[in-house]
């Protein structure tokens, strides 16, 4: 019976390693969504694979091109369940509109919080922190604060 698994490329190298994983006829899924005309991956650094654990010859897959090694939990290779991979074929979609939507931020732009302390309240856009958070500006106690907030808990208004 067939299984996912978690395999983790070298840096920057998922699509040479899902190449050469294909051209040994393996079965391989790596999300990607297409953002501002360059493709991104979604998980970079990994790509999931479908393998038979008796039918399959996996000894080559370590020594594939691009591929790292199987990621492991002790002895034990990271299955990941069909539902999730099913959950991320079907939203992989709806994340890419979400990233987008992240890079439309503009400084100055108002924004609501939707979640944590400081939920339904406005602020301002001021700037991206990192691929994950963002600084904006809240009127708090009569003068403007900078917070450090994640980007998946704003919606632009």
């Amino acid at each position: 019976m067939k299984k996912w698994y978690l395999i983790k490329t070298k840096p920057r190298q998922e699509k040479t390693a899902i190449t050469n994983l294909e051209n040994q006829n393996y079965h391989v899924y790596c999300p990607t969504a297409l953002i501002n005309k360059k493709n991104v991956v979604l998980f970079p650094g990994y790509v999931f694979i479908q393998l038979d654990q008796k039918l399959e010859n996996w000894s080559p897959i370590r020594s594939t091109k691009g591929v790292l090694n199987f990621v492991r939990f002790g002895l034990n290779y990271a299955i990941v369940p069909d539902n999730v991979i099913d959950f991320i074929k079907k939203n992989e979609f709806s994340s890419i509109d979400k990233a987008k939507k992240l890079d439309e931020f503009a400084p100055g732009d108002n924004v609501q919080i939707t979640e944590g302390t400081f939920k339904n309240c406005i602020a301002i856009f001021q700037s991206f922190k990192s691929d994950e958070r963002v600084i904006l500006l809240l009127h708090l106690m009569g003068q403007q604060q900078a917070i450090n907030i994640k980007k998946k808990s704003l919606i632009r208004i």
